[in-house]
């Protein structure tokens, strides 16, 4: 229906220029017949044709942002090798955008519509939770607090007496009668959430629920374990957990990518007259001194590159003293210094190290090597900032966590940014680093 909207929109109204000859309409029907197919197989290998009562919003939009996007590729692509003449670029585009709105506002009625029923008791799913430990209260707390989802918990399994909080838990099965209770409960979902210290075998529980109806589900305890962004994947057929991986891969590495060479571009072309400024300020306040300073810093996965700044210190500043953090009315510092440091005018030329992909403008801030060795040390999961490219600026950074603070109030803004990342997120902190860049107390 889109493609057929796009294709009225371009060629029977006055919203688009008018095209230079009549189109063939056969040829809007032949891709047509190849689009059909093509995101059929797409919607359904992202799964979006199943039901989608645990994703959240957000990752269904995603979902179908990227589908639309790779269809529309692919039929474009397409057109290169079409017999006829070539199909209009403005009904191509207009079919990405209608497809992707088209599709998000229908999924989106379809959630609204399903949530209220699910409120009022239709459509809902009852739910076995194994386990009587934190995990299992935990799990009960997310399925109390999203009604929207339809998953109603019947009980739990486990030893009689159980309490959260100074309250009974609802106990209604043992492991010895779980089979029986998921049976005359007509019980659809059975979630196994053992702590790592209950004594019940998760095995022997799912092979007691194997001539049921109910859908088994392992909720594994990673309570206490610091992860950054965890998921599940099959990996030719067998199941695995992941706990510490990057959060940005796929087409939000693409969608991220995209957005730091575009900023890094307009950086350097829009503040070219301020750099030239900054630079012969430099070379006229320090003569014979190099504009630029270079320093070994650590960015993801823990490689090393050389990052940029305009130099604010006298030359061979730590000859005598080794790799130091920088401090309060620093003897160091050059006049012109203190004020590029105030302004944060000195990261300026991290735009070049953007634009090679060494950094991102958002990130944790990049660490000497030096530094990084001694913090590994010292701090449990200190590397784990380092799932994330460097960046110009961070969510760490625009809380304050700039120069000599706490190291470990640092990595947790760091661990947090990774957990919450999206395009979104930075562009808020980017806001934000506008707003406060002019006024850090530790920007010395």
């Amino acid at each position: 229906m889109m493609w057929g909207i796009a294709y009225l929109i371009r060629f029977q109204t006055d919203l688009l220029p008018e095209p230079p000859g009549a189109p063939d309409a056969a040829d809007y029907v032949a891709v047509l017949l190849v689009a059909i197919p093509l995101f059929y197989a797409l919607l359904r290998y992202r799964g979006l044709y199943g039901p989608r009562r645990g994703l959240s919003r957000v990752g269904e939009a995603r979902a179908i942002l990227e589908v639309t996007t790779l269809g529309t590729i692919v039929l474009a692509a397409s057109t290169f090798f079409w017999r006829s003449n070539e199909l209009s670029r403005s009904v191509v585009m207009l079919f990405w955008a209608l497809s992707s709105v088209g599709l998000m506002s229908f999924r989106l009625a379809l959630r609204l519509g399903l949530s209220a029923l699910r409120r009022r008791g239709f459509n809902l799913r009852r739910v076995l939770i194994v386990g009587t430990g934190e995990l299992a209260r935990q799990v009960f707390k997310r399925f109390h607090d999203h009604p929207e989802t339809g998953f109603s918990v019947v009980g739990f399994a486990g030893p009689q007496g159980s309490v959260d909080g100074g309250r009974a838990l609802n106990v209604i099965a043992s492991q010895s009668d779980l089979h029986q209770i998921v049976t005359d409960r007509l019980i659809d979902h059975v979630i196994i959430a053992l702590d790592r210290s209950d004594p019940m075998d998760p095995i022997k529980l799912v092979d007691d629920l194997h001539d049921t109806t109910a859908t088994v589900r392992i909720a594994p305890d990673m309570l206490g374990l610091r992860t950054v962004r965890p998921s599940a994947e099959d990996f030719d057929g067998l199941p695995m957990i992941c706990l510490i991986e990057s959060p940005i891969l796929g087409w939000d590495e693409v969608a991220k990518r995209t957005f730091d060479v575009t900023a890094a571009i307009g950086g350097l072309v829009v503040l070219s007259p301020l750099y030239a400024m900054i630079a012969l300020a430099t070379r006229f306040t320090s003569p014979g001194a190099p504009v630029l300073y270079r320093q070994e810093r650590m960015s993801l996965d823990g490689r090393l590159f050389t990052m940029l700044k305009f130099r604010t210190m006298i030359p061979d500043a730590e000859r005598a003293t080794g790799p130091t953090w920088a401090k309060q009315d620093d003897p160091r510092r050059t006049k012109l210094g203190m004020l590029l440091r105030r302004t944060n005018l000195d990261e300026l030329p991290q735009l070049w190290n953007i634009l090679r992909g060494e950094m991102s403008v958002v990130g944790p801030r990049p660490e000497r090597p030096a530094f990084t060795d001694q913090f590994r040390r010292e701090i449990r999961g200190y590397m784990r900032r380092h799932k994330v490219k460097g960046g110009l600026t961070g969510w760490a950074q625009v809380n304050g966590c700039r120069g000599n603070t706490s190291i470990r109030r640092r990595l947790e803004y760091d661990i947090d940014y990774a957990q919450r990342w999206s395009l979104a997120f930075d562009l808020k902190i980017i806001l934000l680093t506008v707003v406060r860049s002019f006024r850090d107390p530790n920007a010395y």
